[in-house]
């Protein structure tokens, strides 16, 4: 049984620049360069090259753009039936990336934009999934159709809520795991007018911000770049810190990081998933681009093998 991947695709442009600019702000790129991107094709990709059966359900547009997608998709052995082409520009975006690797990205949905209900419950009775991944460069419609049948029929959902759009208690109440960064963290639960905050104060503060906003699920998680991340179980509270790479690009390490967790959830006690989905994120961010650079699980493996293994602490989680 498939992982089906509500997915979104956008055609990346990206900038390389010494530093981000400020409001008003002109700058020379120093490099440029274009890939196919997506958050919903990041992870769906990267689960396919880990070795996950995967069903993408991706909206391209009409173009050349949706065309060249579905020829290198099919060059991957991705299965190319649940692509949705519809009469509309594929999404695109623009992503400026400084030296340190920090980046901003805006989006244009375009074709993302014509994802429905009744396109998303047909894919997921055609494909049966036992997991649904979401994220919100489509609209919110859908994924909440989708949840909610899921739930009915016991489907297990994880959710990135990025771009980020405020959580309805709805969908909160439909998803069971949720990943999310730390400035999306800081969004849910109206902590912003704080200091940001260490990874430590995330380890002892995140179980009272889950119960400020009734959170329920399994797990949630907050990525703290390269600080590690946090995860809140129904049990306990786990503090993962990165792995020591030399970031390039962190573009594409949270959806990494997801497809890492949904991989190695399967495989491996909470610890090292949260392990492994850190070290997906971080081969990722040490490298330019996303899609070429999506590890296979063997090279995910071999990464990780000699490398020192980051520090882990847990903490039980008081209710």
């Amino acid at each position: 049984m498939p992982t089906l991947v509500l997915g979104s695709y956008v055609q990346a442009n990206c900038l390389q620049l010494p530093d981000l600019p400020g409001a008003g702000q002109s700058l020379l790129a120093e490099r440029y360069w274009q890939e196919h991107g997506g958050k919903g094709l990041n992870v769906g990709v990267a689960l396919h090259k880990l070795g996950t059966e995967t069903a993408l359900l991706l909206p391209v547009g009409d173009d050349n753009a949706g065309r060249q997608i579905s020829a290198d998709l099919s060059r991957m052995g991705v299965d190319t039936r649940w692509l949705v082409v519809c009469a509309a520009q594929s999404g695109y975006g623009v992503g400026l990336i400084d030296a340190r690797g920090g980046n901003v990205i805006a989006v244009f949905p375009g074709a993302n934009n014509r994802l429905t209900s009744s396109i998303v419950l047909d894919a997921l009775n055609r494909s049966r999934p036992r997991r649904i991944y979401a994220q919100q460069e489509i609209p919110l419609e859908p994924v909440v159709a989708a949840f909610s049948a899921a739930r009915r029929l016991g489907i297990y959902t994880l959710l990135n809520p990025s771009p980020w759009r405020p959580m309805t208690p709805e969908l909160l109440a439909l998803t069971d795991a949720l990943i999310l960064n730390a400035a999306e963290a800081v969004a849910l639960f109206a902590c912003g007018d704080r200091p940001p905050l260490s990874a430590q104060q995330w380890l002892y503060t995140l179980p009272a911000m889950a119960v400020g906003i009734d959170w329920q699920g399994d797990w949630l998680i907050v990525t703290l770049g390269e600080q590690g991340c946090v995860a809140l179980g129904r049990q306990e509270v786990i503090y993962v810190a990165a792995w020591l790479v030399e970031v390039r690009d962190a573009t594409g390490a949270g959806d990494a990081f997801s497809a890492g967790w949904l991989w190695a959830q399967d495989r491996y006690p909470a610890e090292q998933a949260l392990l492994t989905a850190n070290a997906c994120g971080a081969y990722v961010a040490e490298r330019d681009g996303v899609l070429a650079h999506l590890p296979s699980s063997e090279t995910l493996i071999e990464f990780m093998s000699y490398r020192p293994a980051p520090e882990i602490r847990r903490i039980s989680r008081a209710f």
